[in-house]
């Protein structure tokens, strides 16, 4: 099954003033699709740093789609544009469409007049110099556009705003045109009742040697007080064996579904 990571770019996360919830929306998606996420990387708006990730999520073979979010905008603190073409090894170049479609959107949403002009300033031109190999993916919420550029041998890296609903926008355009073909693992739960999670541990210990394709873990939820025991995999027939075992083997707890 192709997998996929995730860089995220942003002081404002390791600082703790915003809440990372592009990552949770964007892993869902890519599970339901069928490349789930391997590994998530959150790094600040350090270049080296950025480069670094980029780098070291490229490297990786078993790494088929690649999203880099956040740091696309129009201030100094957005440095994943010139990270992507150092990491890349691309020049950064003026894209005059990108700039005529910043002009346009301007006119759009009354800027210009505001302004005083449609001409882009500094932080403007900022977010049209692209690394020369990029593919634009065009941004309908916001104007900075999504990049994509091709790693060779059915590989793909991705680069979108941090923008929640700009980075939604954009990856519904992503999904259509890169992420076809997958297919999503099946996720069996049992849901238990009071049940204590250590009650579990032989019998799925057990069943990771038994089923080795098939994923196990339980995730006890402290406000209702249920214990989830979740299972997935490729094959419907192995998850669901892993469920009636668990049932057959645990049976002085009854679970709730």
């Amino acid at each position: 099954m192709p997998q996929s990571s995730i860089i995220v770019v942003g002081n404002e996360i390791l600082r703790g003033f915003t809440v990372d919830t592009n990552s949770n929306w964007l892993a869902g998606r890519l599970f339901h699709v069928g490349y789930p996420v391997r590994l998530m990387t959150t790094v600040g708006d350090i270049d080296a740093d950025i480069v670094a990730a980029i780098r070291d999520d490229a490297a990786r073979p078993d790494i088929a789609r690649i999203f880099v979010c956040g740091g696309l905008g129009p201030t100094p603190d957005d440095r994943t544009y010139v990270a992507l073409g150092r990491a890349l090894n691309q020049p950064l170049v003026y894209r005059r469409d990108v700039g005529a479609a910043m002009q346009d959107l301007m006119f759009v949403l009354n800027m210009a007049a505001r302004r005083g002009t449609a001409e882009l300033n500094a932080g403007n031109r900022k977010m049209a110099m692209l690394p020369a190999g990029a593919q634009l993916i065009r941004n309908g919420a916001g104007m900075a556009p999504g990049l994509a550029f091709d790693l060779d041998q059915g590989r793909y890296l991705f680069a979108l705003p941090g923008v929640p609903h700009e980075l939604r926008s954009i990856y519904e355009d992503i999904e259509i045109r890169f992420l076809s073909g997958g297919h999503g693992d099946v996720v069996r739960e049992l849901h238990y009742r009071l049940a204590p999670e250590s009650m579990f541990h032989d019998v799925m210990q057990a069943l990771e040697q038994e089923y080795p394709d098939v994923s196990l873990g339980s995730y006890p939820q402290t406000e209702t007080r249920e214990l989830i025991l979740r299972a997935s995999g490729p094959d419907v027939d192995r998850v669901d064996a892993v469920i009636t075992a668990i049932r057959n083997r645990i049976s002085q707890f009854t679970p709730l579904r």
